[in-house]
């Protein structure tokens, strides 16, 4: 990744990390209503609150590449089948281009894996097990449309 790549990244996840600091209550109520789902919410938003502050304060491309963040491109192994796609904001998500939005049960139970994670997924069609086999952050992290 070029220099400038890598601080438009890094402006991107402070982006992020501004957003859900910001819209902390607006986010949960639209996008979490029940008291139950809200609690899953809050300690969604705290853990990856949390990740973004530590990859930020460590600023390198190891870390950017670390784990499976809101604009990372995912490659994986569910039961033999490869598969890829980028986990962005909930405007971003198109099927058609694999980009599925991080709050879909995909991508919000893949967030935060790192590479060769195995990882349970619950999906409304059944359960498996995933195997993520690599994680890119591609520059697909805003956390609104650009004008």
């Amino acid at each position: 990744m070029s220099h400038s790549s890598l601080q438009s990244a890094r402006l991107q996840l402070i982006r992020q990390l501004v957003y859900f600091d910001e819209e902390r209550f607006h986010f949960l109520d639209h996008y979490f209503p029940s008291d139950k789902d809200k609690r899953k919410g809050e300690m969604f938003l705290d853990e990856y609150t949390q990740k973004l502050e530590h990859i930020i304060a460590h600023f390198e491309e190891d870390a950017l590449h670390s784990v499976a963040l809101i604009g990372s491109r995912i490659e994986m192994t569910d039961e033999g089948f490869d598969d890829s796609f980028t986990i962005v904001f909930p405007h971003q998500a198109d099927p058609d281009r694999n980009m599925i939005s991080f709050l879909a049960p995909l991508g919000f139970q893949l967030l935060l894996s790192a590479q060769n994670d195995n990882k349970a997924i619950e999906t409304p069609i059944g359960n498996s097990t995933v195997h993520v086999r690599n994680v890119q952050y591609v520059n697909m992290g805003e956390p609104f449309q650009q004008s």
